[in-house]
């Protein structure tokens, strides 16, 4: 008699939150954005990536902030900012978690905006990578 015993391994992939798709829009330049906040579980800097626009020329700058009980953004991000355009991206320096804030949201500014037109941008943003 023979026993034949199969193991079968699913690969667990692990992380702390989803890649949260985002689109952003400017009316003109220095018109500020804030994303849907995020729950914030770690101390891990905010990954973030552009990937389309719809204005050749246009781009924004993001920084991190965090979301307080009435649902206000506080700036947490030390004066760090980050440039996005097409194919950028970036880990953004934060202090959300060692503010004892518990969610986030990404503050946008965009710049060479039309301003009849308007500008777009899209992507993805992760608050625990």
């Amino acid at each position: 008699m023979m026993l034949v015993i199969g193991v079968y391994t699913a690969p667990v992939i692990s992380k702390a939150g989803d890649d949260v798709w985002y689109g952003a829009s400017f009316d003109f330049d220095g018109h500020e954005k804030y994303l849907p906040s995020q729950f914030k579980y770690t101390s891990s800097s905010v990954w973030m990536s552009c990937t389309d626009k719809d204005i050749d020329g246009s781009y924004y700058y993001a920084r991190v902030n965090a979301v307080n009980v009435s649902d206000n953004p506080v700036d947490v991000s030390h004066g760090y900012e980050y440039y996005f355009d097409v194919n950028e991206t970036h880990t953004m320096l934060n202090w959300v978690y060692e503010k004892h804030y518990n969610k986030a949201t990404v503050k946008c500014t965009g710049y060479s905006v039309d301003d009849y037109h308007g500008a777009w941008f899209g992507g993805y943003w992760n608050p625990d990578i």
